[in-house]
């Protein structure tokens, strides 16, 4: 698949599946579709039709890139991280958005700085700070201190990563 990169054992992150990429991906057994585009870039929902016709289960958690919300970044980590949902592919228009969630989960968990999400989102080969809006709400979120809403979600999503 292009522009599809694994980010663990269970979660593939990439751009929007064309029909062969979802064809792909089920033939490699993925069960999930997680889609974090916003409603104004589903061009009527042709992932979300092809990808049931697969026998895929699909979810949209539609994220405006400079509006993002904790409770959107919960319901991303809750879908994510839900027992018998994997193998599964969480995508937007160019896949950044999946990768800086994800990322912001790991580094707080492990207590790593802002820094760490751009350099590691850089070896992913996606440049999260040029993104002016993904930028913006990590930065935010950052300085926020208000990060008690995510350490709750890895303690029962992820609490291995504690």
């Amino acid at each position: 698949m292009k522009n599809a990169r694994k980010y663990d054992s269970r979660v593939t992150i990439g751009a929007v599946p064309d029909s062969e990429d979802l064809q792909q991906l089920r033939d490699l057994g993925y069960r999930t579709l997680i889609d974090l585009r916003d409603d104004d870039e589903k061009f009527g929902g042709v992932v979300e039709k092809r990808g049931r016709e697969l026998g895929m289960a699909y979810i949209g958690i539609p994220i405006v890139r400079d509006e993002i919300t904790m409770d959107q970044v919960l319901a991303f980590y809750q879908d994510v991280y839900r027992r018998g949902s994997g193998p599964l592919y969480c995508f937007s228009r160019h896949g950044k958005r999946p990768l800086a969630l994800l990322l912001l989960l790991e580094a707080v968990a492990q207590h790593k700085p802002l820094s760490f999400i751009f350099r590691r989102a850089a070896k992913f080969g996606m440049n999260l700070e040029g993104d002016l809006s993904l930028n913006a709400f990590l930065t935010e979120f950052y300085n926020s201190g208000k990060m008690e809403p995510i350490v709750a979600a890895i303690r029962q999503l992820r609490p291995e990563l504690l």
